[in-house]
């Protein structure tokens, strides 16, 4: 999982995470498995390509999630290259 924070206004973030359907690691498992044990649910999910990658985005407001961020930080990096 990638995890991306966008900043849209001084008052307003946007937190984006990336689940690459073709990972087989079971890093995005974990990440599935703590939003769901946590009752977070994404204000919107969509697919996007990058890098000729297509990605399942989950879209979150940063206010709904920021309690959370260092553990979904941590996750993100635990599955970086």
């Amino acid at each position: 999982m990638k995890l991306e924070v966008i900043t849209v206004s001084p008052n307003e973030d946007r937190v984006l995470l990336f689940f690459d359907p073709e990972d087989d690691s079971g890093d995005d498992d974990k990440v599935r498995s703590y939003l769901a044990e946590n009752s977070l649910g994404p204000k919107r999910e969509y697919t996007e390509t990058r890098e000729s990658t297509d990605y399942n985005v989950y879209y979150f407001g940063h206010c709904y999630i920021e309690d959370h961020m260092e553990s979904l930080t941590a996750m993100a990096s635990e599955g970086a290259p």
